[in-house]
């Protein structure tokens, strides 16, 4: 074996023959066997990229790498920053004490306000409260407050005053955020542009007085949950970012001194290497808007702080939320964000309690104290496929910002309805590979458990709290300066857990799911395969199988013992060449009022129907559409 010295260099792939892209396409094709190349091994993004399965140093774009982070992460690491929503505020400081307590470095505060749940603050007593114990000028504080951050942040600056606590050290985010609050809430307490410059006059304020304190926030969030793609996502974000540079450069701040109060929060999903590349791009684009207007992007560094995507965050099988947040910390920490909230594994139905808090700090500890993520600035650089995905992403994003600024900026695009329809439209192209599976939810539409335990949040009555709190100084929102349509919520797994809620209703009312009655013929080798797709797949709509074998006895007797009144046949094709059409007739002659069979018809189709089959299920079908009409054909929906 070789050993390392100052004169000798060790390849590691030295004792391989060299070898070419031509070369590896050329043994692909035996492989392939005439199959298609673009279709068995590209991908195609809802970004309109398409993905190839092998990358070399001639695809990745040349001299190209992300600027780094905001600050030093490779020694503290990046900032973990836990989200609290409970309403009473004397709950709130304890979860806040033990929070900080056990690993998390900075606290988010989201306030309560109309359609979004929070923490209930009328005043600066109440936030007082929320903050009791908490040492202002060693721990972060960063609001959540839509159209009420600028009320809340004077309520935080107060606090400062009233708690001594030096305008040098105190640090946070005030997060205020006009166009990504109309975007989301739908109003605000001003017109849009008096809203930019109350932000304008806070920022310039803030500058002069509180050196580690940001107040604006450019949260991409409201347009990732309507159904925004990467690319539609970083370019609203530059979009934002560069309305806001000018609301505060016009206030009188330069534009480094406007770029350093800026903090963009995205929401990562659960791919990682688009969640990485996202990240990089955005830097990226960031860093020319700042050089496009005469700053020093060194100078002012991107502030990056991500979220756990709330659209990939299920309601079922909340358990596999706790990967799905891990994939996304990875992309965070691996993409170089600066601060990241992991939002609990049962944020999907309620409150967190501390295990679930806990997990949600320690997904992130792990990551960085154990595995040392943050160690390595920009680890994906150099990556062929990392840096080209990047590059794509920058440069797509680019060109739609280019068209929404030719078109008036971010605010024209947001009410005249052109980004609600840009999100509309990538939504609908996701609702349709999720309704086929072509896009799976685990736990939910692949893999579901009928019997799992639902989750249950820790219960807060808000009603009784805003009663007791009252609104102070909060704007009223039936006095709102300007509203729109918020844009539409939602989640990957909607349209499944919808009809798992709708089952749910019916056992509670009735005593039992909906059912259909499965009919596996042949031998257990013959019908497994597809009587467990079967299985799995009614599941995804809340809807029970009750298996029967044929060599069981009386078919009869079976599907009348069942209570069912739809029926599923499940073989493999020998067998179903052998007594479908018996099996169907029989099936309908004892009143079956819908018979499907598990497996593509092929060119027995006409026949099959013509026998009783009133339906085909299978890989790549209408999934939730077949569901919804068996849900809505045994009353479990409306039609």
């Amino acid at each position: 074996m070789k050993t390392m010295d100052e004169k000798t260099l060790m390849t590691l792939a030295e004792e391989f023959p060299e070898t070419s892209r031509e070369a590896w396409m050329s043994a692909l094709e035996t492989v392939l066997k005439g199959a298609s190349f673009d279709k068995v091994l590209t991908r195609q993004t809802y970004e309109g990229l398409k993905l190839q399965p092998i990358y070399t140093g001639d695809d990745a774009p040349a001299g190209r790498t992300a600027p780094t982070p905001c600050g030093d992460r490779t020694e503290t690491g990046w900032d973990v920053r836990q989200m609290q929503a409970h309403g009473d505020p004397v709950e709130v400081a304890k979860t806040v004490k033990q929070d900080l307590e056990r690993g998390a470095t900075s606290v988010l505060l989201r306030v309560d306000r109309p359609g979004v749940e929070g923490v209930v603050i009328g005043s600066v007593d109440d936030l007082d409260k929320a903050l009791a114990g908490i040492h202002l000028n060693m721990a972060p504080v960063a609001l959540d407050a839509g159209a009420y951050a600028p009320a809340a942040s004077a309520m935080l600056e107060e606090l400062w005053t009233r708690r001594g606590c030096d305008a040098s050290e105190v640090s946070g985010s005030f997060r205020i955020d006009p166009l990504g609050t109309l975007a989301r809430e739908g109003w605000l307490p001003k017109a849009a542009e008096d809203a930019l410059m109350e932000m304008a006059d806070i920022s310039k304020r803030c500058a002069a007085n509180y050196t580690k304190v940001r107040s604006v926030a450019v949260d991409t969030a409201p347009y990732y949950e309507a159904g925004a793609n990467e690319v539609q996502d970083l370019a609203f974000a530059m979009a934002t970012g560069i309305a806001y540079l000018r609301a505060l450069t016009a206030a009188g701040l330069d534009v480094a001194g406007a770029a350093k109060q800026v903090e963009f929060t995205f929401a990562l999903g659960v791919d990682v290497f688009q969640g990485i590349a996202k990240l990089r791009a955005a830097r990226r684009l960031w860093a020319r808007v700042l050089e496009a207007s005469g700053a020093d992007a060194v100078e002012a560094p991107m502030s990056l702080h991500v979220v756990t995507a709330e659209r990939a965050i299920a309601g079922r099988d909340v358990w596999v939320n706790m990967l799905r947040a891990t994939v996304s910390t990875f992309a965070a920490g691996v993409g170089g964000a600066d601060s990241l909230t992991v939002l609990p594994y049962d944020h999907a139905v309620g409150l967190p309690d501390g295990f679930a808090r806990r997990i949600a700090r320690n997904t992130q500890i792990i990551l960085m104290e154990e595995s040392g993520l943050h160690r390595v600035t920009d680890p994906a650089g150099g990556s062929w496929y990392v840096e080209t995905l990047s590059e794509e992403y920058a440069v797509r994003a680019w060109d739609i910002l280019q068209s929404i600024e030719a078109d008036g900026g971010m605010v024209a695009a947001l009410t005249s309805g052109r980004v609600a329809s840009m999100v509309a439209d990538g939504w609908a192209e996701r609702e349709r590979n999720l309704a086929r599976r072509k896009d799976e939810v685990t736990g939910v539409s692949t893999f579901p458990n009928l019997s799992e335990e639902t989750a249950v949040g820790v219960v807060c009555d808000r009603d009784a709290l805003r009663a007791a709190l009252g609104q102070g100084a909060l704007p009223d929102r039936a006095k709102a300066g300007v509203e729109m349509a918020p844009l539409a919520r939602h989640t990957l797994g909607e349209g499944f857990e919808a009809l798992r809620a709708a089952s749910d209703a019916a056992l509670e009312k009735s005593g039992a799911r909906p059912r259909i009655f499965q009919v596996n013929l042949g031998t257990p080798a013959d019908y497994t395969a597809r009587g467990t797709f079967a299985q799995n797949y009614f599941a995804a709509g809340g809807i029970e199988s009750v298996p029967a074998e044929t060599g069981d006895g009386d078919l009869t007797a079976a599907f009348e013992k069942s209570g069912c009144r739809f029926a599923v046949l499940c073989s493999s094709d020998k067998i179903y060449d052998e007594a479908v059409v018996e099996t169907a007739a029989a099936l309908k002659k004892i009143g079956a009022e819908r018979i499907l069979l598990a497996g593509r018809p092929g060119d027995n189709e006409d026949a099959w129907r013509a026998a009783g089959i009133d339906g085909f299920i299978y890989v790549g079908d209408q999934t939730l559409s077949t569901l919804r009409d068996l849900a809505a054909g045994l009353g479990v929906i409306e039609q």
